[in-house]
């Protein structure tokens, strides 16, 4: 019917990731590619949920992600493009 889940609910640790649970999931995505989340928690040995590998990957390891305040130019063009295409 649906997909079957994609951990056992048991085993998977919880809570702040280690700073060497980042370095194994940033040379697995490395090596592999950031695809098939799935596979990640068994390949890698990481007793981690699969979404929480893909959520820290997107959200905090991926190359390229910007931390911190909106510059003034971008301040700027949000409210230019809001005022003229609305929220």
């Amino acid at each position: 019917m649906g997909r079957p889940p994609c951990c056992e609910k048991g085993g998977v640790k919880k809570g702040p990731w280690t700073p060497e649970e980042d370095l194994v999931l940033v040379s697995y995505v490395q090596d592999h590619g950031p695809g098939n989340w799935r596979a990640v928690p068994t390949s890698t040995g990481l007793m981690r949920c699969s979404k929480s590998c893909r959520l820290r990957w997107t959200n905090y390891l991926r190359p390229g992600i910007k931390r911190g305040n909106f510059s003034d130019q971008e301040e700027k063009l949000i409210i230019h493009l809001q005022a003229l295409l609305g929220n």
